[in-house]
C-alpha cells in the first residue's frame, strides 16, 4: 500500500511538471502571435496617460491647432464648423478627448489604397505638435502621405510675407482694409509667388445690403483660396487702388513648415465667416498663433471684433516683423510722383500722354533728370488711363535711349497704418446747449473720424461703426441716449488732372430731437455724392445731398431734404503739436414730410496731445423751422 502511494505521488508530481512546462509553452506561442499588439498597445496607452497627467488638451498649442475659443459660457468650443476637422464625436467642444482619439489614430494600422485618409496624412500638424511633447515618432507605423508631400513641397517658402491692402470703400467685406500673405519661394519672382487669402465665399448674385447682412451674422462660409501675387497686385493696386503693405516675417523653417502643415488641415473645412471678428485678419492671426507657438493672438486678442489694422498691430507686438515696404496704388504712385516734378516737367508729361507733343521733343525743353521724370510720369500715365498704346511704347524706346547714370529719383512714401491711433475710442465731454448744461460719455469701437489723427490713413476717408454717445443733463438729472452713428462712410477723393473721382457719403444714425415741443429719436439715413479739391493744407469738397428723417412722431412719419452740402479739413503741425480742424456747412431744403428746411453748422478743432490722447472742441448750429440751437463741447479721446 506503501509503495503504491509513493508511485502516485511520483505520477502526479511529473505530470505537474509537465503541464507547467506545456503551459510555459502555450504562454510563449501565445506572446509570439500577438507580438504586434502587445507592442503597440502598451505605447498607445502610456502615451494617452501622459497626455492626460500634462493636460496637453488644454495647452494653447493645441487650442490653437484646433482653433478652440472660449464661448459665452466659459467652455470651449472650436470655430471649425466642419465634422471632418475632427476624429472625437465630442471634438468640437472637448479638446482632451479629440486629443486622445487623434492619437489613437496616429497608430491605427494603413488600409489598403486609403492611406491618404490615414490621421497622420489628415493632420500633420497636430501630429508634429503631438510628437515634440510626447516624442513617439519612432513607435509610429509608416504610412504613405505622397497626396500632402506633394502639396507640403509646392507651398515651401524661404520666408512668408505678411500683406496688408488698404481701405476699399465699394465693397463693405474691405472697407477696414484686407489682410492676406504670401509665400516667397526661393528662384522664383515674388510675382509668381502663390499667395492665401481668406474671404467670405459669398453669392455673386447677392445685393450690396443682403451681403452686407449675411456677412455680419454669419451666414457665409469662409473660404482659403489661393493665386499667384501678380493677380493680387492687379486687383487690389491696380483695379481698386489700394496702397498695399508688405511686412517680411521673421518665422523660422520650422515654423513656416508647421504653418504649411496647419494649411494643409484647413485649406478646405468650413469655417463661417464674421465681418466684424471671424474674418480674415483673425483667421490668420490663427494661423500665425500655429506657427509660432506661444503668442497666442487670437487666443488673447479681439473678443468682440477684429479690425484688420489692429491685427497687424498684433503681428508687431508679437515681434514677428522683420521688415515692411510700401507698394503705392497707381493713382497714388501718380500724385507723388507729380509732387516730385518741377510745374514744367508735369506740363509737358501731360501734353506726351495727351499726344499734345512727342517724346523725341523733350530735348529742346527739359535737362536729362527732368526728361526722365517726365517720361516715366507718362508712361504710368497712359497705363492709368488708357493701358499700354502705341504712344507709351514710344515713351518708354526714347527713355532707354538715355544714359543709365540719368534716374528720376522718385521715391514713394506712406506712414505704415500700424502706426496710425487705435482703432476703439472713448470720449468723455461737457458741453452747453442753450443755456442747458449737460455732461457726455461715447464709446466708438471703430474706426475713424474727420477729426481724428490722419497719420496711417488716406485722407478724406473715415469710417465710423456704432458711435454711441449718453448725455447727462444738469437740469433734468437724466440719462439720455443723444445719439447712435449706425454706421458712417465718407470718401473724399480730390480731383487730379488726370482724373476725377467721385467723392461719397453714405450715414445711419439715430439722433435726438425737439419735435413738435417734445423730444424724440429720429432715424436719419443721408447720401451724398459730389467733388472734391486739394488746395494745400486744405482739402476743400462739395457734396450734392438728401437726408431721409423717420420718427412717429412727424407728419407723415417721414420728412425728406435734399440740398447742398460742402466743407474743409485741414491738418497742421506746430513744434511737437499737430491737430485736425473741419468746417462744415448743409443747406437742405424739405421735399415732403414735416418740420420745414434745415441748416447745419458745424466747426472742429482737434488737438493731439499724445499718440492715444486727444482734446476736442467743436461748436454746432442747427436751424428748423421755428428751431434755432446752438450747442458748444469740450471733449477728451483715448483711442485703445
Amino acid at each position: 500500500m506503501g509503495i503504491l502511494q509513493n508511485y502516485c505521488r511520483g505520477v502526479n508530481r511529473n505530470l505537474r511538471r509537465l503541464a507547467f512546462i506545456v503551459l510555459l509553452l502555450l504562454q510563449s506561442a501565445g506572446s509570439m502571435a500577438l507580438a504586434a499588439t502587445a507592442q503597440a498597445m502598451p505605447v498607445l496607452e502610456s502615451l494617452q496617460l501622459q497626455a492626460q497627467q500634462l493636460q496637453l488638451g488644454l495647452q494653447p498649442g493645441w487650442l490653437n491647432l484646433l482653433h478652440y475659443k472660449k464661448n459665452l459660457w466659459g467652455g470651449l468650443q472650436s470655430q471649425a464648423d466642419d465634422a471632418r476637422f475632427y476624429l472625437s464625436a465630442d471634438g468640437a467642444h472637448d479638446p482632451q478627448a479629440e486629443l486622445l482619439v487623434n492619437l489613437r489614430g496616429f497608430f491605427a494600422r494603413p488600409e489598403p489604397n486609403q492611406e491618404h485618409q490615414h490621421a497622420q496624412c489628415r493632420f500633420p500638424a497636430r501630429l508634429a505638435w503631438l510628437d515634440r511633447q510626447l516624442d513617439f515618432a519612432a513607435d509610429l507605423p509608416r504610412v504613405n502621405c505622397e497626396p500632402f508631400e506633394q502639396w507640403q513641397q509646392q507651398w515651401q517658402a524661404s520666408r512668408i510675407t505678411l500683406l496688408f491692402p488698404g481701405m476699399y470703400l465699394a465693397n463693405p467685406a474691405s472697407m477696414f482694409g484686407h489682410t492676406f500673405i504670401r509665400f516667397d519661394q526661393p528662384g522664383r519672382s515674388e510675382l509668381l509667388s502663390p499667395t492665401l487669402s481668406y474671404a467670405a465665399a459669398h453669392d455673386e448674385t447677392d445685393s450690396l445690403l443682403l451681403f452686407s447682412l449675411k456677412g455680419i451674422f454669419g451666414a457665409y462660409p469662409g473660404r482659403f483660396s489661393m493665386q499667384p501675387y501678380y493677380q493680387t497686385l492687379r486687383e487690389y493696386s491696380d483695379i481698386e487702388q489700394r496702397d498695399i503693405w508688405e511686412y517680411s516675417l521673421n518665422l523660422t523653417a520650422q515654423e513656416s513648415e508647421q504653418l504649411i502643415r496647419h494649411l494643409w488641415e484647413v485649406r478646405d473645412i468650413k469655417f463661417d465667416y464674421f465681418f466684424f471678428r471671424e474674418n480674415c485678419a483673425f483667421r490668420l492671426l490663427a494661423l500665425l498663433d500655429v506657427a509660432r507657438e506661444g503668442i497666442n493672438m487670437s487666443l488673447n486678442t479681439h473678443p468682440l471684433y477684429a479690425i484688420p489694422v489692429d491685427t497687424v498691430r498684433d503681428v508687431q507686438q508679437a515681434g514677428l516683423i522683420a521688415s515692411r515696404r510700401y507698394r503705392p496704388a497707381r493713382n497714388n504712385k501718380l500724385l507723388q510722383m507729380s509732387q516730385q516734378m518741377s510745374a514744367s516737367a508735369r506740363q509737358v508729361a501731360l501734353d506726351l500722354a495727351e499726344r499734345q507733343i512727342q517724346p523725341d521733343e523733350l530735348s529742346q525743353q527739359l535737362d536729362g533728370q527732368q526728361q526722365v521724370k517726365a517720361l516715366e510720369f507718362a508712361a504710368e500715365l497712359i497705363e492709368e488711363t488708357n493701358g499700354s498704346s502705341e504712344q507709351s511704347l514710344r515713351i518708354l524706346a526714347v527713355r532707354s535711349r538715355l544714359p543709365e547714370a540719368v534716374s528720376s529719383n522718385f521715391e514713394f512714401s506712406s506712414i505704415p497704418p500700424e502706426t496710425s491711433h487705435a482703432s476703439a475710442r472713448w470720449q468723455l465731454s461737457v458741453g452747453e446747449v442753450e443755456q442747458r448744461r449737460f455732461y457726455e460719455i461715447g464709446l466708438r469701437p471703430s474706426f475713424h473720424d474727420d477729426l481724428d489723427p490722419p497719420d496711417g490713413f488716406a485722407r478724406g476717408v473715415s469710417i465710423s461703426a456704432l458711435d454711441t454717445r449718453l448725455r447727462w443733463y444738469e437740469d433734468n438729472q437724466q440719462l439720455e441716449l443723444e445719439s447712435l452713428d449706425i454706421f458712417t462712410m465718407r470718401s473724399l477723393m480730390p480731383i487730379q488732372p488726370w482724373s476725377m473721382p467721385l467723392s461719397r457719403k453714405i450715414s445711419f444714425q439715430l439722433n435726438r430731437q425737439l419735435i413738435n415741443s417734445q423730444w424724440a429719436h429720429l432715424l436719419q439715413a443721408q447720401l451724398g455724392m459730389g467733388y472734391a479739391r486739394q488746395l494745400q493744407p486744405l482739402l476743400l469738397y462739395g457734396l450734392l445731398n438728401t437726408q431721409l428723417d423717420y420718427s412717429g412722431r412727424l407728419q407723415d412719419n417721414h420728412a425728406w431734404y435734399a440740398g447742398l452740402d460742402v466743407g474743409a479739413l485741414m491738418t497742421f503741425k506746430y513744434q511737437n503739436f499737430s491737430g485736425q480742424l473741419q468746417l462744415q456747412y448743409q443747406s437742405l431744403y424739405q421735399l415732403t414730410g414735416q418740420l420745414g428746411d434745415l441748416e447745419k453748422l458745424q466747426l472742429g478743432l482737434q488737438l493731439n496731445l499724445f499718440r492715444q490722447q486727444a482734446v476736442r472742441i467743436e461748436y454746432k448750429q442747427h436751424k428748423q423751422a421755428k428751431l434755432s440751437e446752438e450747442l458748444v463741447q469740450l471733449s477728451y479721446l483715448y483711442y485703445f
